[in-house]
């Protein structure tokens, strides 16, 4: 291996090592907000609807669809060792279940408004929580259209499919995690905890979503050759 080929290869280590650490660090402040808002929703009881609507929306970003994007990076210690297939089983998974609650959450938020007689997507928080659920379903729709690339590339390549997939994907979940910030208040929680979420939610968005942007850079400079 001559020198050139040598530092390149321990570039690639210590960046390997470096994501690893950030995921790492990423799993950890997920596996906190998702719990303290789980035991949020239990000291509420969950005999009251607004508590399911806080705790599906909660787990279905926070946990589901940020782990969902986790499990494609080599980085991630716990899928680190499948194929990329497995892989992508395990991403449709996660994000169909946190779908499913996102959903779910959301609907008995306007079954309580429709209740108690008030207007919908009026606030900063439903709007953008109405915003990503359409990017959610525009993602889903170029999911599905990523796995049959090989019949439809007569009509459009791959590569554009996968962007969309991608493009669409952050954006629903930037929006949504904006969502879930924005409902954090005094009135729900203390302002010091209430800091403390929305700086945790900030930075595992933005963990989150690092190995994604680097495979966009990737396949981007790849369209560009």
């Amino acid at each position: 291996m001559d020198p050139a080929e040598a530092k390149e290869a321990r570039t690639e280590k210590i960046v390997y090592h470096l994501e690893t650490i950030f995921t790492t660090i990423n799993h950890m402040l997920i596996a906190y907000v998702t719990i303290y808002l789980s035991y949020y929703s239990y000291t509420r009881g969950f005999g009251n609807l607004f508590t399911w609507h806080v705790f599906l929306c909660s787990v279905g970003y926070q946990f589901f669809m940020a782990e969902s994007f986790l499990t494609l990076l080599s980085s991630n210690s716990w899928t680190d060792r499948y194929s990329i297939v497995t892989k992508r089983r395990l991403h449709w998974i996660l994000q169909v279940v946190g779908c499913a609650a996102i959903f779910a959450g959301t609907i008995i938020e306007i079954k309580i408004k429709e209740d108690a007689g008030r207007s919908h997507f009026k606030s900063d928080h439903a709007i953008t929580g109405l915003v990503s659920m359409i990017f959610i379903v525009l993602s889903f729709l170029n999911g599905v259209a990523a796995l049959y690339t090989t019949k439809i590339k007569h009509i459009i390549k791959p590569v554009y499919v996968k962007m969309c997939h991608y493009l669409t994907g952050i954006v629903a979940f930037v929006i949504g995690m904006t969502s879930l910030a924005l409902e954090y208040s005094p009135r729900m929680i203390s302002q010091k905890h209430m800091d403390m979420l929305i700086a945790f939610t900030s930075i595992t968005t933005a963990f989150t979503l690092l190995g994604v942007c680097k495979t966009m850079f990737n396949q981007f400079r790849a369209m560009c050759k």
